[in-house]
């Protein structure tokens, strides 16, 4: 094993004992393949400025904090020399909005989906407000349909939650269960135990296009979606939170700012208001001659 792959694999262990996601581990394992081969020939040791000419080189700010977070976890764990902040940085956060669904859209978006088994899934991620990979690791054991809640395992931070599952989705996914008959896992690949990301990405972009849907949007955009759905239907900020199986309120409260349906509502009511008012202004005003 050269020094290259001997590295990788470390990092891997490490990341592993700490119990990382296998998601995340992949994602931090990529991130530093690619800084490892960027630094091939560079000085040894290492000058800090050149990882942040590296770090220069990364324009998306996600992208951005994922690389840091793996050069400081490198460091500290791997070569066993710790990086303070004042030396690496993280980027400052950004306050962007994802684009959501519409609930018209939604419908559409479904209906697109000729596949029984594949609707079921985005039907699912988007009525459950699930991850992409929470769908996939949904086992037939954590569907109660008497009780009609999903129990969704090891999903973000190792946290279980249980999430209501509505009537219609629960007669679909009946439906599917009659057709398909999965075993172990909720939904089997083609070949495999458990249905492929890539797959429901494929299928994801494959239905957008077809329902005519011209935003940008990704699969998680049908969780973003649901949770603002429902704060715009009045369900209350902290059974939000329960419900997307978030650790700090504070993630929770995006849905305060995507959630402005209602508020649309008002705005036409207090514009009805007003042009009424205006319309009584006219015909009260005393004529002149």
């Amino acid at each position: 094993m050269n020094r290259y792959r001997q590295l990788l694999h470390q990092f891997q262990r490490e990341l592993q004992l700490l119990k990382y996601a296998d998601s995340t581990v992949r994602t931090y394992t990529d991130c530093l393949a690619i800084f490892l081969r960027a630094m091939n020939g560079k000085p040894n040791p290492l000058p800090l400025d050149e990882i942040k000419t590296f770090l220069l080189t990364i324009k998306n700010a996600n992208y951005h904090k994922q690389f840091t977070a793996t050069i400081h976890h490198f460091y500290s764990k791997v070569l066993k020399q710790p990086l303070t902040l004042h030396d690496i940085p993280y980027p400052r956060k950004t306050h962007y909005l994802p684009q959501i669904f519409s609930v018209a859209e939604v419908y559409r978006f479904l209906q697109a989906i000729p596949n029984l088994k594949q609707k079921t899934a985005l039907q699912l991620m988007y009525s459950c407000a699930l991850r992409i990979s929470e769908v996939v690791n949904i086992q037939l054991h954590h569907v109660d349909g008497q009780r009609q809640l999903l129990l969704v395992k090891g999903a973000k931070g190792f946290k279980d939650r249980y999430v209501p599952i509505p009537l219609p989705t629960i007669a679909m996914l009946r439906q599917y269960y009659t057709q398909y008959r999965p075993s172990v896992y909720l939904f089997n690949g083609q070949n495999a135990a458990q249905y492929d990301v890539r797959s429901i990405q494929q299928v994801f972009h494959r239905a957008k296009q077809a329902a005519g849907i011209i935003k940008k949007l990704t699969p998680h955009c049908l969780r973003h979606s649901r949770l603002t759905h429902l704060k715009e239907a009045g369900v209350d900020i902290h059974e939000l939170k329960e419900i997307a199986g978030h650790n700090n309120i504070k993630t929770t409260e995006i849905y305060l700012h995507l959630a402005k349906e209602t508020l649309v509502r008002r705005m036409a009511m207090a514009d009805q208001y007003l042009q009424s008012s205006m319309q009584n202004s006219k015909v009260l005003a005393p004529s002149t001659y």
